[in-house]
């Protein structure tokens, strides 16, 4: 999936510190940090810049290309306001007066996560199973134990599962990759992590399958020359990677259905069930699977006024330009997705604005930050 023309007008500079890309979301106009001379600190709330009257406002995204990095692209822009733009009124920026969104480039989810706890960003988008895990400290997490103190602003964009399989394999069912070479995404990856977890539900541990850690141009490579049975893939829904392979090779989508995801959305109630539409890919027919969220997190250490201007940008950014959420079934963003599929509890600066907004009639309990989280 791709931004509406209007998101696409959004600057797109490039700044390289530590060997890094940021995006920069300004809505028309485009500042190099380091042209300006402005360091950015590693602090867990927005680095500003006095002399300049800015305040840079970090998000962790993804690699170029993917839903995470188009949907922190949308973020940055939507946010940014910086000093003698034209006033939401005149046409102008609706985003908070003095900042510059920056979309940072990462791996995904799981080191856009790592930052945002180790304050080296002051906000990360992640996909909500990964966001979950890091909440409850499971999974890669457990080494560094559970992130209490993540906090939700808002669900973006919806993401799927596909299971693709080459001609060359028997497998009408998840259950029946037992045995065969399966690729899981690159090693630790967000989509590594979310296979493991589906096939979990399926009874398949990584040993009773043939695992393989390639990211997708080498994992659609062996695919197509029979060394893999089939590959695992979480990305969006109108998937340009999968659309291209499906062009270059008969292939299959085993559905995701059934008791095994009636046990998975029992266990995380941000589950979903989808839909691959037929033909979306060449010659596929329509195909259950799930869905999940991605989420835009920010630590509970937020003060709730900057967390209720960021929820109010993004969504007055929405409702003003009908932007296209990125890798979201062509729909506009709207205030009801925002609620639903998140995995972690919302911050109190975003809960005041969609209470305002009357979306949270039906929240349930476990959403609602505690009380007792102080902000500073």
């Amino acid at each position: 999936m791709s931004l509406l023309k209007d998101s696409k007008k959004v600057a797109r500079s490039v700044f390289e510190p530590s060997r890094r890309r940021v995006l920069f979301g300004l809505g028309g106009a485009a500042f190099a940090a380091g042209a300006l001379g402005f360091g950015l600190p590693l602090l867990g709330s927005p680095v500003r810049s006095i002399a300049q009257e800015l305040s840079y406002f970090r998000i962790g995204s993804g690699a170029p290309g993917t839903p995470l990095y188009e949907m922190a692209g949308l973020i940055g822009g939507a946010i940014s306001n910086p000093p003698g733009s034209r006033t939401c009124d005149e046409g102008g920026s609706c985003g908070i007066p003095g900042m510059i969104g920056l979309a940072q480039t990462s791996s995904g989810s799981v080191e856009n996560l790592a930052q945002l706890r180790g304050k080296m960003i002051e906000s990360a988008v992640a996909q909500a199973d990964i966001a979950y895990l890091a909440w409850t400290g499971k999974d890669l997490f457990k080494a560094t134990g559970k992130d209490t103190a993540l906090r939700a602003i808002a669900g973006l964009g919806r993401l799927n599962v596909k299971i693709i399989v080459g001609p060359q394999s028997a497998a009408k069912s998840v259950a029946e990759l037992k045995g065969l070479k399966v690729n899981l995404g690159a090693e630790n990856s967000d989509n590594a992590v979310t296979a493991r977890q589906l096939l979990g539900f399926h009874g398949l541990s990584t040993k009773k399958i043939k695992p393989s850690y390639s990211d997708f141009p080498a994992a659609a490579e062996a695919l197509r020359s029979g060394k893999i049975d089939a590959m695992i893939v979480v990305d969006g829904l109108e998937s340009r990677d999968v659309t291209t392979l499906a062009a270059s090779m008969p292939l299959r989508m085993l559905p995701i259905a059934g008791e095994p995801v009636n046990k998975m959305m029992k266990s995380f109630g941000f589950i979903a069930t989808g839909i691959i539409k037929a033909n979306q890919f060449k010659n596929v027919p329509e195909t259950p699977t799930v869905e999940l969220v991605a989420v835009w997190l920010v630590p509970a250490t937020l003060d709730e006024e900057t967390a209720y201007e960021l929820t109010r940008a993004v969504w007055l950014e929405a409702t003003r330009k009908n932007l296209d959420q990125a890798s979201a079934a062509g729909k506009a963003l709207d205030l009801q997705l925002a609620i639903a599929g998140v995995s972690v509890p919302f911050h109190d600066g975003a809960l005041r604005y969609y209470d305002e907004h009357g979306v949270t009639r039906f929240l349930p309990a476990a959403l609602r930050p505690d009380s007792t989280v102080k902000t500073n």
